[in-house]
Formats: structure tokens, C-alpha cells, sequence
């Protein structure tokens, strides 16, 4: 049995969005209904006729207002695209306004400008309407969605029946009929098939004998197109086949747009789970930690740079010895081995050809990379644990709502066809399997077998030389496959409604992850991502295909919370999938943006002085002595410590075991808005609210001067941008400025959004057994750390005989493992043993080369200098080096000078600890007022060696010790907190 689908024309948001087209043109004298004009075509306006664009961009500027969007335009200036249309057409210009209307993905966009249509109609008269769509996906989509809603829209609007063209290059005799009809008339056509020279829609043909070629039809009705996703029809062509068409205006529909002329009606994502028009969505997140051992080689993008094609690939690549992922740039010609250090890339991976056309890379091996394609060896572990957890919050589920009459629907993306209908298809055996396990858990699933609750929609194609039919891995670039998609398409639109029924065994879809776009269905309640990558659709595309709230076995929508929960089952970490989900809405400009960040070049000015000073010049002499360094290398010692650290090392040890891990909670956004309430004498009383998807509100007021930070009065990190730079009452009033740039007053306050602050559930386990190649462990160590083959093989050889073995189980975490502790001991050892001595025959070069009279700098780092600053503004790369600048060196009087050391300021030590560049240099009197103290400080965190957190910083310090006292130079490590911070070193202790 299929269900019938019911539709609610009472929902406000939509009445709104329908309100806000319909409003622009008020003041337009409708067309009489009943009127049968006199020429042959009947078009929406008479032949020389045209809209007043003063008064509809009067209506635009009084909608947006109503409605809260900024203004962007003018009074009376109405955006329009203008210019040529397609040169097949002729020479001709067009231009014509178009309006825009954004709302999430799930919250009903087809049927409100369905519904708009109808609303045009019965006001205006206008008849003609074309509906334009980038993609077969979404014609079939727009097909359905007429279809389903007519009889719906018939008691609405007094039994008007919509005429529905969908057309069709074959069948070009309908066009005809749209022109020349005098009803309501509605029009599907894919981009495509009217945006080149060869489209039969250009050509004459029987089917329309005259003089009149088949798209002057469509031009004579002056239609109003409805552009569906037209952020898919922004190019300089598609924007010419549009003007071809000659409309009268465009309406212009999506959740991810990215032009927004004309913008009338805005549903952000936020407000669609605020208001709970769509179901929430909860993260199940599965991936495998700690196994660096498997081979990958991804597409992520082609695109240009300096006039050249680059491709950027994601692999794996040799770190110091460890293997980490990365992403890799490729020109023509580039070696992938050589940039990785693989030995899986050093087989003929140089780059032959980067095609953008079609979208892949080709290298000289013959291997050839797609951008829906990865090169890396199927992963039944994630496999495994992705369909185990789907099928069990599927069933689950299902249980607890099965009294409601909701049946759920999980639906499964694959990148690979042959996955699934191969006879080994490794996700068919493992649904199969797991189904099979789980289902005697629950009654309503017992009574099935597997293969009788799931269904595939793929292409289709005819096998050569037979009647049989294969499906395949459609990429939609050829007319055959596009033909092959339409056919999968229609048929599962077509068992949309059956899929809803509790009497349909079909509880589990299977897709190719082609079907991004133009399908959903109500009762989707788990979309699990089964990719041997990264999935190559957005977030928005895989969430959008299960948002809708879900119905019952009446067609009805359940609005209850508890229920309209979205589990999408992701191959990522349940962190990367929020913050890339975020990114995405912020990229539309379908959410907030983050606040801006002070960006761009600022300019730091020399204090020419204190540069001529001779305590400075004194100061820098010493400083730039010359000096160099031996090092007496004890091998055994080496040998030895290396082994005991390693032994001692269990933590890591026992974590060198791949594991899959399941991270679970909810996409939860929190909206702030940041409202100025007064400001007098240096101080603001302002308003914070947050507001987050999930319920919770939270608001303060507070109190704030300059410097203030508002993360700290609120306790809440996501504040953390704002901090009060100055407060100021001017002409326009109390203004209130942030040192990220953001300007507040009392008029406009300041919003965004954010994803951060969640939290999830972590549940791990470990991955299966498996054998993985072992790498030449000698040879790597001996290469990354300098010692001999000799020695290395000296350190393995002394393992226990419990830990030789995990070479085995993960030979690449292994080797990390154990290089790691290599390079650590040894650059230990290095520095332990490290003596200077200066050279003073070396000539240092001039002192210009290190203070020039003007230095760039990142504005986002820059604070002034002060009076005694060497520089009007000085560079601080931490919130502890500019309290320390701010709060001790620019408060004592008795600093003479001060600067941050410059980058080519070095202290020489070994390749493998790496040189070390100081903080600052002061130049201040005793405490008695006459001797000048020459300062090098170092600011962290903590002045104790032994809680800083990297051992490099540790080993650099030591090392910076010996060399300064060389030079006679006071060295010391403070932070801001260091109230004496200007004595010698309180105990002068050898570090550790």
C-alpha cells in the first residue's frame, strides 16, 4: 500500500515566503482570468507592455524591511541581470529582475513556489511559467512534486488544475500548446537541454512547421521562470540560455545560494532547527585511529594557480619518519614520490595530465584519478562497524516509534557500484550479514530476510551483445549515462510514497552517491556514509536527503521532537563533520558569518633613537658575536637511554593497536547577538544572548571597559574574538569597538553563530587482525636521525620480546613509534653534550639587515610599541607575550628599549633540535639607576622547564642558556606573571 502524502497549507514560515513574492508586485493591474486574447500566443504580459521597476523595487526595500534582510540596494534600484543571449538565438540583449527567496534544505521550498505560482495566478493572471533545474535528479524531483501536490492545490484555489509540460527535445508539439494556451501552465525543463547551439530546441522541426523556430514559443509568452538551485546556473552561458528564454522575471529558490539579487524572504538553517522545522540532526562518527598502514590517494580538487593547473591530492605522507595524512599540490610533471618520500608513489606516480575539464589527474603509470574517485584498498573494519551501527539505530528506532505509525527508512551512500552488486560485494555480504544477526532482536524485523528489507538504486545500462542490464557508477558526463540516472531516478521516485508503508519490507536504500540532490523522503532517519574517502558530496547534500519532518501511515506530519531525529552515520570524526557542516552554512551565507579577524599588512616604523643609541648598538654587538659548537656523540649512551625510554613508555605502547572509534551527540548551533544597552565615561552595559538549536538559552548582561574580554565576564569560549578595544560617544552616539573589528552601537547588534562547545559519547573498540607490509625500519630510522645502520639495529635488537612483535600488528605506527624515541634520545644527547666557543675573526652582517626603518608585520598581531618600543608597533604571537609587553615592559619606567628579536636572528644548534630565535631584547637600568642591564628573555607559559609542553622548547632553552652566557648576556625564561622579571635566573639549575 502507498501512502498519500498530505500536505499543511497553514504553516506560517511558508505563508511568509509565499507573501514575500507575491507583495513585490503590488500595485501590478492584474490580467482578467476569463479573457481569451486575440493574438496566437498568450503570454503574461501583452506584447510592448512591461513592469514599473521603481515601484517593485519600492515593494523590495518595504518587504525586506518587514522581514529583517539588510538593504542593500538603493530605494527604487532593482538588481537585474542584463546582457546577450545565447548567439544561436541572434544578436539580441535581454534583461530582466529577478527575486530571491532562501530556505533551508527540508522545510517545503518546492511546494512554496508551487504555491507561489498559484498565487501569481489569482492575483495577477500571469499564466506561464517555466521551471528551470540544473539536473535530471532534481526535474524528476520537481515532476513528482506537481504531481503529488494537485490535488491538493485544487481545493485551495477553487479547482485550478495546473497544464504540466515536462519537456522533452522529442516531443517539441507541446511547446506549441504552452504558448498558446489560456490556462495555467507549467513548464520542467533541465539547463541543459537549452544552453547550447545543438539543442534540438534551436533547430526547425516538423513538429512546429513555420517560420518560428521551437524556443521563439517559449519567448512569446514572456514567461516568469522559477529557477531551482540556481547556484548551479551561474555561468556566463547558463545566464545567456536564461536570457534566451526572455522571461519577465525570475524567482530564484534555494537553501545554498550565492547570488542573492533582490533577496525578499530569508529561512536560515538556524531558524529551521530553532523553530524545529526540520528534524535535528545527531552525528554517529566512525573511524579508524592509530593505522597509518593502509595506501590512499584521493582527488580533493584542480583548480589554478599563477596561470597554472594544479591538483591537490590526499595521501599519506612520510613525516621525520612517521606517517601522517596530508594534503599534496601536484603541477604537470611533479613526482608524487618524491613529495610524499611512499614507497607505494615511487611507481611512476609523475604527473602527465591534470584534466579540469573532466576532472581528473592522470599520471605516467597510466593510473587515472577522478574526483569522485579514490585509489586505496576497500576497508571492511569501517564497512563493518558503519552498517553494524545504522542497522541498530535503525531497528531501535523503529521500535520506539512503530506505535505512532512512522515506518523509518535508513539510506546508505556508496561510492562504488560493484560494492554492492558484485557476487562478493563487500557492503551487500556485510548487510546481509549484520541484518541477520540483529534482526532476532526485534519482532517486526524477525519475520524478513535481508535481502527482502533493502533495495538499490543505481544507473542502469544495456550489457553489449545482450537483453540483460549492469548498473554502474554513472558520472553523468555522457547522454547515455544522464538517460541511465533518469531511469534510476524515476523509479525511485516512484516508489517514494510505497517506501513510507509498514505493509513495504523495504526499510534500508542503497544509493550511488550521485543522489545528491531532487530526492528525499520524510522517513529518512539514517543516512550512513559508506566512502572509502571523505564523502565528495557537501554535508548540506547528504543531511538534505532526510531533514523533512517525518509522516504517518496517514500522510500526516509528526512534530514531535523526540521523534525527528536524523542520525547520519559518517566515515569522520563526529568534530570535523560540525565544524565542516558549519563552514558550510557560513560559506552559503546561510548562517552567520564568524566575526572578522583584524587581516591585511600593518606597518611597524623604527624608533631612529633609540636605533642610534650606543647602549642599543653596544647591546647588539655582544649579541652578535659569532660563535660555533661541538658535540661529543657517546653511542652506547644513546643506545641506552633510547631503550629506556621506550620500555618506559607504556602509554603509547599499548595505543600503537589501530582502533575504531564511534563518536555520538548532536549538530547543535548557538546563535549570539551582542546588544549595546549604554555608555558613559569608559564604560558599556551590554546585553548577550545565546540561543542554541537544542533548546538552551542562556543571557547576561555585563559591564565592560577597554580590554575587557567578553569569554572571561561570560565563561563561555566562543566569545572569544570579542574584546573591548575602546569605547567612545560621538555625533551617532555611544559606539562600542571590538579589536576584531567589529563595530557595535545602539542601533545594530552584533550576531553570528557558532557549532563549537559540543560534545559527544565515545565508545572504542579494536579493529580486526590484519597483515600489512612491513617497512624497511633500519634504513628509515638511520636516514631520519644520522645515526648508523649499526646503531638503530643495536636499539631494535634490545626490545623486549613482547614488543618486536607490534611491528607486525601496525607496522607503521610502529616505526613512528619507535623513530620518534629515536630522534627525542638522540637530540637530548645532542644538546647534553653541546659546547660553544666564539670565532672572532667572523665579520657579522650589517645591523640594517635585522632592523630596517620599515617592517611588515600581520596587522592580527601587532600592538603599539609604547615609548620605549624600538618599533611604534611590536609583534606578539600570545596572549602571555602581550601581557608581558603590555603589563611589565611598557609599565617600568627604568626600560630604556625593547624589541622582538627578528626571524634571521638565530642561535645555531643541531639539524635535529632546529635554531632557535629568542623572544626580546631590553635594554634597562639597575635598581640603582646607573648600570644598564643587556636582557634576553624567553616568554611561555610556565617557567618551569619541565611543564613546557614540547621537548624541543625544552632542549632550546638549555641551549640558549650556554650560548648567551658566552656572549655575557643576562638569559632568562619568564612569563607574564614574573614580577622581578628583569634579575638573573634565581637559581642558575641544570635542566633536564
Amino acid at each position: 500500500m502507498a501512502i498519500t502524502l498530505k500536505f499543511d497549507a497553514n504553516q506560517e514560515f511558508q505563508h511568509d515566503a509565499i507573501q514575500a513574492v507575491v507583495d513585490v508586485f503590488d500595485g501590478v493591474p492584474p490580467l482578467p482570468l476569463d479573457q481569451t486574447l486575440s493574438f496566437e500566443a498568450v503570454p503574461n504580459l501583452p506584447p510592448g507592455a512591461a513592469l514599473d521597476e521603481r515601484l517593485l523595487a519600492e515593494n523590495v526595500a518595504a518587504i525586506q524591511e518587514r522581514n529583517g534582510i539588510p538593504q542593500q540596494q538603493l530605494l527604487a534600484v532593482l538588481e537585474a541581470d542584463s546582457g546577450r543571449v545565447l548567439s544561436v538565438a541572434g544578436a539580441d540583449t535581454w534583461s530582466y529582475p529577478s527575486f530571491t527567496v532562501e530556505m533551508e534544505t527540508g522545510t517545503g521550498k518546492t511546494y512554496v513556489y508551487l504555491r507561489t505560482m498559484h498565487e501569481l495566478y489569482q492575483r495577477y493572471g500571469w499564466r506561464k511559467y517555466v521551471i528551470v533545474v540544473p539536473s535530471v535528479a532534481i526535474y524528476e524531483g520537481v515532476i513528482k512534486n506537481l504531481a503529488i501536490t494537485r490535488s491538493h492545490f485544487a481545493t485551495l484555489y477553487g479547482n485550478t488544475r495546473p497544464e504540466v509540460i515536462a519537456y522533452d527535445g522529442a516531443r517539441l508539439s507541446a511547446l506549441r500548446h504552452f504558448c498558446t494556451t489560456t490556462s495555467l501552465c507549467v513548464m520542467v525543463m533541465t539547463l541543459a537541454s537549452f544552453n547550447s547551439a545543438n539543442n534540438v530546441i534551436f533547430r526547425a522541426s516538423e513538429a512546429l512547421p513555420g517560420e518560428r523556430l521551437p524556443f521563439q514559443y517559449i519567448q512569446d509568452t514572456r514567461p516568469i521562470l522559477i529557477l531551482d538551485e540556481p547556484q548551479n546556473m551561474g555561468s556566463d552561458r547558463a545566464k545567456e540560455a536564461l536570457r534566451t528564454l526572455k522571461p519577465l522575471f525570475a524567482l530564484r529558490y534555494s537553501a545554498t545560494h550565492r547570488e542573492t539579487p533582490n533577496l525578499v524572504y530569508r529561512l536560515t538553517p538556524f531558524d529551521a532547527y530553532y523553530l524545529r522545522l526540520v528534524k535535528m540532526v545527531e552525528v554517529d562518527a566512525v573511524l579508524e585511529r592509530q593505522n597509518p598502514n593502509l595506501p590512499g590517494l584521493a582527488l580533493a580538487e584542480i583548480g589554478q594557480r599563477s596561470g597554472r593547473w594544479v591538483a591537490t591530492v590526499q595521501t599519506r605522507v612520510n613525516d621525520h619518519g612517521t606517517t601522517r595524512e596530508a594534503p599534496v599540490t601536484l603541477y604537470q610533471n611533479d613526482d608524487l614520490g618524491r613529495r610524499t618520500l611512499r614507497e607505494e608513489h615511487s611507481a611512476g606516480y609523475i604527473v602527465e595530465n591534470i584534466n579540469a575539464a573532466e576532472g581528473y589527474v592522470e599520471f605516467v603509470n597510466g593510473e587515472r584519478l577522478h574526483l569522485n574517485e579514490s585509489l586505496q584498498p576497500t576497508r571492511p573494519a569501517i564497512f563493518r562497524a558503519q552498517i553494524e551501527a545504522t542497522v541498530q539505530t535503525h531497528m531501535q528506532r523503529q521500535q520506539e516509534i512503530l506505535d505512532q505509525g512512522v515506518k523509518v527508512l535508513s539510506l546508505f551512500f556508496i561510492d562504488r557500484v560493484a560494492n554492492y552488486v558484485d557476487d562478493d560485494g563487500i557492503i551487500r555480504k556485510l548487510f546481509d550479514e549484520i541484518y541477520e544477526q540483529e534482526k532476532s532482536k526485534h519482532p517486526r524485523f524477525a519475520q524478513w530476510s535481508a535481502g527482502q528489507v533493502r533495495e538499490a538504486y543505481f544507473a542502469k545500462r544495456k550489457v553489449k551483445g545482450s537483453d540483460e542490464e549492469e548498473a554502474f557508477d554513472a558520472g553523468d558526463r555522457r547522454a547515455g549515462e544522464r538517460d541511465a540516472q533518469q531511469r534510476a531516478y524515476q523509479t525511485i521516485m516512484q516508489d517514494k510514497e510505497r517506501l513510507l508503508s509498514l505493509e513495504e519490507p523495504i526499510a534500508f536504500i542503497f544509493a550511488h552517491s550521485a543522489l545528491k540532490e531532487g530526492w528525499d523522503n520524510p522517513n529518512v532517519f539514517q543516512i550512513c556514509t559508506l566512502n572509502q574517502t571523505r564523502s565528495e558530496l557537501k554535508k548540506r547534500q547528504e543531511i538534505g536527503r532526510g531533514l523533512r519532518l517525518c509522516v504517518n501511515q496517514e500522510g500526516e506530519r509528526v512534530h514531535d521532537e523526540a521523534v525527528n531525529v536524523l542520525t547520519v552515520v559518517a566515515n569522520e570524526s563526529y568534530s570535523d563533520f560540525c565544524t565542516d557542516l558549519q563552514s558550510e552554512y557560513v560559506e552559503a551565507g546561510q548562517a552567520a558569518t564568524p566575526p572578522p579577524s583584524r587581516r591585511g599588512t600593518g606597518e611597524a616604523k623604527r624608533n631612529e633613537a633609540l636605533f642610534q643609541d650606543p647602549c642599543f648598538r653596544d647591546f647588539w654587538a655582544h649579541l652578535m658575536q659569532r660563535a660555533r659548537y661541538t658535540i661529543h656523540i657517546d653511542t652506547d649512551e644513546v643506545v641506552a637511554r633510547a631503550l629506556e625510554r621506550m620500555s618506559n613508555d607504556r602509554k603509547e605502547f599499548y595505543e600503537l593497536q589501530p582502533v575504531i572509534v564511534r563518536e555520538k551527540g548532536l549538530f547543535v548551533m548557538t546563535a549570539f547577538e551582542i546588544a549595546l544597552l549604554k555608555a558613559e565615561k569608559g564604560r558599556a552595559s551590554l546585553q548577550i544572548e545565546a540561543r542554541s538549536t537544542d533548546g538552551n538559552s542562556t543571557s547576561w548582561e555585563r559591564t565592560v571597559k577597554a580590554r575587557d574580554a567578553l569569554d572571561r565576564l561570560c565563561d563561555d569560549e566562543r566569545l572569544g574574538d570579542y574584546q573591548v578595544k575602546e569605547i567612545s560617544e560621538g555625533d551617532l552616539g555611544p559606539q562600542l569597538l571590538f579589536t576584531n573589528g567589529q563595530r557595535l552601537d545602539l542601533y545594530r547588534p552584533i550576531r553570528f553563530e557558532s557549532e563549537a562547545g559540543q560534545s559527544h559519547t565515545e565508545r572504542t573498540r579494536l579493529s580486526p587482525g590484519a597483515a600489512y607490509p612491513v617497512p624497511n625500519l633500519v634504513d628509515r630510522a638511520a636516514r631520519e636521525t644520522g645515526l648508523t645502520r649499526q646503531t638503530v639495529f643495536r636499539v631494535f635488537a634490545g626490545l623486549s620480546e613482547t614488543r618486536k612483535p607490534m611491528i607486525l600488528r601496525n607496522p607503521e605506527g610502529f616505526v613512528g613509534w619507535f623513530i620518534g624515541h629515536l630522534r627525542n634520545t638522540l637530540a637530548d644527547h645532542l644538546v647534553e653534550n653541546l659546547q660553544y666557543e666564539l670565532c672572532p675573526d667572523r665579520e657579522a652582517p650589517p645591523i640594517e639587515t635585522f632592523f630596517p626603518q620599515v617592517r611588515k608585520h600581520s596587522q592580527k598581531r601587532l600592538v603599539p610599541g609604547g615609548e620605549p618600543g624600538l618599533y611604534d608597533q611590536v609583534q606578539v604571537d600570545s596572549d602571555v607575550e602581550k601581557r608581558f609587553v603590555e603589563q611589565r615592559v611598557q609599565g617600568d619606567d627604568r626600560v630604556i628599549c625593547y624589541f622582538k628579536f627578528p626571524d634571521k636572528f638565530e642561535v645555531c644548534l643541531p639539524r635535529l633540535v632546529g635554531n632557535y630565535n629568542p623572544d626580546w631584547g631590553i635594554l634597562r637600568y639597575d635598581d640603582d639607576g646607573r648600570t644598564v642591564l643587556q636582557l634576553v628573555r624567553e616568554t611561555k607559559g610556565t617557567t618551569d622547564p619541565s611543564r613546557l609542553r614540547f621537548d624541543h622548547e625544552r632542549r632550546k632553552i638549555r641551549a640558549a642558556t650556554d650560548y648567551f652566557r658566552l656572549v655575557a648576556s643576562d638569559y632568562r625564561v619568564v612569563d607574564d606573571t614574573t614580577v622581578d622579571w628583569w634579575e638573573p635566573e634565581p637559581e642558575q639549575g641544570e635542566m633536564v
